[in-house]
């Protein structure tokens, strides 16, 4: 190449840069003036305070679990349940003391076939 021609690779390459730094500064605005999605205040929804005396808005129909509970909004009005215990059923035990359940005998899976779908490279 000549002196030029990389002369003038680099003047494209900076023009580039400017033009780019351009487009962000034009999409800017248009990202801090976004309107909101949400429903605007004072359009129904209800306040709760939690136990630390934290304000948290809940929406018209939505449920929120705080401070172990579920705290509803239904028709204006907070509606609060005790949250329903765990389920255990079906769930594997919790071992403590530190003997864990040890699998003796049995059989272990094994991938069978030759044909097993491994990375490699060709040469």
């Amino acid at each position: 190449m000549t002196a030029s021609a990389t002369r003038k690779l680099t003047g494209i390459k900076y023009a580039a840069t400017i033009l780019g730094a351009f487009a962000v500064l034009a999409v800017a605005p248009a990202t801090a003036f976004a309107t909101d999605n949400e429903p605007t205040p004072g359009g129904g929804g209800c306040h709760y305070t939690d136990a630390d005396g934290y304000d948290i808005p809940i929406d018209e129909g939505q449920d929120v679990f705080v401070d172990g509970k579920i705290v509803s909004c239904r028709g204006g009005s907070i509606v609060v349940t005790t949250a329903p215990q765990r389920a255990t059923e079906g769930r594997a035990p919790v071992v403590t003391g530190g003997n864990a359940p040890v699998v003796k005998g049995g059989n272990l899976p094994v991938l069978k076939g030759g044909n097993l779908g491994i990375l490699t490279t060709q040469r």
